[in-house]
């Protein structure tokens, strides 16, 4: 055993008794304010937040830390595009908040620090963990992450986030026969694909590498995604805003302006500047989808059994 690898274990072994002093007496503000001071060993500081940090999470109700997330969600990356690039863009007039806008997958590979492999329950029993690495990870009082997974909730109430680690959301929602249309057409008109995917009717998961982390992960269908977002205590909760995709290409200044008035009413520190909204949107006119092939009688028959609610629930 080397020498800096004897002294990291050291440094675990003595870090984990002061720690699980804490967890005991769930004393869990002190779990998150020493991890904090001993973040500087990426090592260390990994491990014993993999060991600690769910629980603490899990069972405390304050916020852990300064720093918290903001979640643009839809079901295809595609959907979240055009938003995404204007809160970076919007970012840039504030020093503290300028950020690249990453997947959720890219920000889970980039503080993983080892070859690892992550599937769905992966994801739903350490995704506290996850999400308090990464806030930790840039020290941005607000990180926005883009996300096409669906919000989860377990037994245990373990959920995909919690109010005292995530500030707000965005989530935006197309059209389901503009999805739909889209991952056909994506795989070579193949009905079956499409259907598959946009309903997850195979429970099949897709295969992603990330560096050098493998994802194995599912957004469980365009209804159970859109359901999940749109649930009216994970929208209570988390201070969640609804964008419709339709709404986005009709009214897009406007719309725009919303998401930021949103965010500075979730307590987002930022302030609204329309000038900023008018240049964006000026500069970057939205590109409206065009299907081209319209969906049979026979297809839109087969998915209204699943989408009818969502559609008659939103103008979209």
């Amino acid at each position: 055993m080397n020498k800096m690898s004897f002294l990291n274990k050291y440094q675990y072994h003595y870090h984990s008794k002061h720690l699980e002093n804490f967890i005991t007496s769930k004393n869990y503000s002190e779990v998150f304010a020493y991890l904090e001071k001993i973040s500087d060993n990426k090592k260390v500081f990994h491990d014993l937040s993999l060991k600690f940090v769910n629980q603490a999470i899990n069972q405390s109700s304050q916020d852990i830390s300064k720093n918290k997330i903001v979640w643009i969600n839809s079901f295809l990356p595609d959907d979240n595009k055009y938003v995404s690039s204007f809160i970076e863009n919007y970012l840039l007039s504030f020093n503290s908040l300028k950020q690249s806008i990453n997947s959720y997958q890219n920000e889970i590979s980039d503080i993983l620090i080892k070859p690892e492999k992550i599937d769905f329950n992966t994801l739903i029993n350490q995704s506290y963990f996850f999400q308090w690495m990464i806030i930790n990870r840039q020290k941005l009082s607000f990180k926005f992450i883009k996300n096409n997974l669906p919000f989860f909730s377990t037994d245990d109430n373990y959920n995909f986030t919690k109010p005292s680690i995530t500030q707000a959301y965005i989530f935006i929602i197309n059209h389901p026969y503009n999805i739909y249309q889209s991952l056909k057409t994506k795989n070579n008109d193949d009905q079956e694909i499409a259907r598959n995917i946009f309903l997850n009717l195979d429970g099949k998961s897709f295969d992603q590498q990330i560096n050098n982390i493998s994802f194995n992960l599912t957004n469980k269908g365009w209804h159970t995604n859109t359901f999940s977002w749109t649930d009216a205590n994970v929208l209570n909760s988390l201070k969640g805003k609804i964008i419709s995709k339709k709404d986005l290409y009709e009214n897009t200044y406007e719309v725009l302006s919303s998401i930021i008035l949103h965010l500075i009413q979730s307590g987002v520190g930022i302030e609204l500047n329309y000038d900023l909204i008018d240049n964006f949107v000026k500069n970057n006119p939205i590109k409206i989808e065009t299907n081209s092939n319209e969906l049979s009688q026979k297809e839109k028959k087969f998915l209204n059994k699943y989408v009818d609610d969502i559609i008659d629930m939103y103008d979209i």
